[in-house]
Formats: C-alpha cells, structure tokens, sequence
C-alpha cells in the first residue's frame, strides 16, 4: 500500500499526539476492544498493513480496507449480509468484561 495517504484526523484520535507511534498504539487499542466486541461472530477486525486503517474480514473469506472506525460499522454488517447490533447484549457484556479487565 506504499503511497497511500493517511487519512485527515477523525474524533477517535482526539486527544492523541500527532505521531505515528502514538497512532499506532491508539489503533492497536482501538483493535483489541473490536476483537472482544466481536468474539465469536462471523466478522473480524485487524489493523492494515499500511498502517492506516482497519481491516475487516468476513468467515466467507471477504475483507475490505477502510480507513477509520466510522467506515468499520457499515462494512460490520455490509460483509456478513446481515445486520450488525452494537448494542447486542452479549457485545456488551464482553466489552464490560474488557473495561473490567484493562483497570
């Protein structure tokens, strides 16, 4: 993805330093809460390999880039052709545990 450029700065990186290290950490961070958000369900999200953005992936073996978190939730339910709940219950309870686990 050489020559891809980095995206204006979105709400989700307000109050983080403008440096590639600390965006990567920040995107890193951003990955695990969606991978426990999402255990156990036909979707997954990765960091790209550029750097950028997000990865998201469907058990099918589809996957689009998209390059920040807003761009995350439609694919969440565009890839797997059903709809996608945030407030699903059991997403909660997961990331419930995270917030748990993380203090």
């Amino acid at each position: 993805m050489c020559g891809t450029p980095v995206p204006p700065p979105q709400w989700c990186g307000a109050g983080i330093v403008d440096d590639a290290g600390a965006r990567r950490r920040a995107r890193a961070a951003s990955v695990r809460v969606l991978a426990a958000m999402l255990a156990g369900s036909a979707v997954r999200v990765t960091a790209d390999l550029a750097g950028i953005g997000y990865t998201v992936s469907s058990a099918d073996g589809r996957s689009r880039v998209v390059s920040d978190l807003a761009a995350v939730w439609p694919t969440l339910a565009e890839l797997p052709g059903r709809p996608f709940d945030p407030l699903d219950p059991g997403m909660l309870a997961r990331l419930r545990e995270l917030g748990t686990a993380d203090r």
